[in-house]
């Protein structure tokens, strides 16, 4: 009896592409910064990885190809807020669907936690 979880199985390629289309599909096809429907979405890392942004699913989200030029490494939120494309229903769902997830660097650790 194979022990392994199905999605082992799969080939590396075939992993990557479930990832992206799962992704994808969060926001049904839109980008999930200004809402269009384009025929071709990218992959965005929310904390960009030259920022220590990791590339996990949490960190990922399906975005234009405009809007993630014009995002590049900025922070999400100091970019989108001063975006013509801000939509705080959005923005909403964009917290909703994605987790913040730990950077690459030890010096996140020592980040302050928010007051409870």
């Amino acid at each position: 009896m194979n022990s392994k979880p199905p999605f082992r199985e799969l080939g590396r390629k075939s992993q990557k592409h479930k990832l992206k289309s799962g992704i994808k599909q969060r926001f049904n096809g839109a980008c999930a910064y200004c809402g269009r429907t384009p025929q071709v979405l990218t992959l965005d890392h929310i904390v960009a990885e030259s920022k220590g942004g990791r590339n996990v699913i949490s960190n990922l989200v399906a975005v234009c190809k405009r809007c993630n030029l014009s995002k590049g490494s900025l922070p999400l939120w100091q970019w989108w807020q001063a975006s013509p494309w801000w939509n705080e229903e959005r923005a909403i769902a964009v917290a909703a669907t994605v987790l913040i997830c730990a950077l690459k660097s030890p010096a996140s650790a020592t980040l302050p936690l928010p007051p409870s």
